[in-house]
């Protein structure tokens, strides 16, 4: 990837890490709590469509 993209990739991750989302770099997956729509989050549409990261969904303790 070129420094433009990864750049993005990390300010897209910094902006969920904020809003209490969990994510895992290394193998591409964003954990999600279960019953919301993760696709209206613009950040995690984003991740998916140009970095092929992958949603699981959690139970929420």
């Amino acid at each position: 990837m070129s420094r433009k993209q990864l750049r993005r990739r990390a300010y897209l991750l910094h902006r969920l890490r904020r809003q209490g989302i969990r994510c895992l770099t290394r193998c591409r997956t964003i954990f999600y709590p279960y019953g919301e729509d993760p696709k209206s989050v613009p950040y995690i549409r984003s991740l998916i469509s140009e970095f092929h990261f992958h949603v699981q969904f959690e139970i929420p303790a």
